[in-house]
């Protein structure tokens, strides 16, 4: 996480992530000064499940085309830094102030306006966690220099073959959970993207019928994914 910009309100830090595309808001942080409302709590809410259903529709994280995320928790890293909590994509975290306080909405909007109108973020010097993450973060640095000579390119782009073959097989914690590319990967099916759209969209409408929860996985490419039960992506995928 890079470009994460902290500011006070009412005596509690709210952090904004408003860099490489990424335009987050800590909603642990958004919650603190407003007691008896929880984050759990907002996002329980049948109209935030349709509007993030909406913001995923959008973004296309439904299933693993890249786009940016709608919802991040991160339950380990620095807390001292601002990474542990929920985050929430800036439209959503709009509809999170509302529902804390107009006057604290009106404020995080006043803030998201700064930071787009005068590019203000403070970049922290904060690594992307996961070793996948580091290595594709040194190869752009790489990629940089003038005087880079062609062996080390080839290498750089067999390295990033690597990552993307590794970055496929993302399975959630559940063991009977996969996403749609994880799914693929390990019964070695072909997977194209349109295909894995169609795949994901049977697939959800199958485990709303059957009754039978989604999962979501964090990818750190592509953000939130969906996960679907195995006996679902059997009779969707074979």
């Amino acid at each position: 996480m890079s470009g994460v910009t902290k500011f006070d309100y009412g005596g509690q830090t709210i952090s904004f992530e408003f860099a490489d595309g990424n335009k987050m808001i800590n909603a642990t942080e958004m919650a603190k000064p407003f007691r008896g409302k929880m984050v759990a709590d907002f996002l329980r809410l049948k109209s935030t499940q349709d509007y993030m259903g909406l913001l995923e529709e959008r973004y296309g994280n439904s299933h693993i085309a890249p786009s940016r995320e709608v919802l991040r928790v991160i339950k380990g890293g620095d807390a001292a830094e601002g990474l542990q909590g929920t985050w929430m994509e800036e439209k959503l975290a709009l509809k999170f102030a509302a529902w804390l306080s107009p006057e604290f909405e009106l404020w995080v909007y006043d803030r998201i306006q700064e930071l787009i109108t005068t590019g203000s973020t403070r970049l922290q010097g904060i690594p992307p966690s996961g070793f996948a993450a580091t290595l594709r973060l040194l190869a752009e640095q790489w990629e940089k220099q003038e005087h880079i000579n062609e062996n080390v390119r080839e290498e750089l782009d067999k390295t990033a073959q690597r990552l993307d073959e590794l970055e496929s097989k993302i399975i959630s914690v559940d063991d009977h959970y996969y996403t749609i590319a994880g799914y693929c990967n390990l019964h070695k099916i072909p997977c194209p993207l349109h295909q894995a759209k169609e795949w994901g969209k049977t697939a959800a409408a199958l485990s709303r019928q059957k009754d039978i929860p989604t999962g979501t996985a964090h990818d750190e490419r592509y953000g939130q994914v969906r996960t679907y039960h195995e006996d679902v992506l059997k009779e969707v995928i074979g």
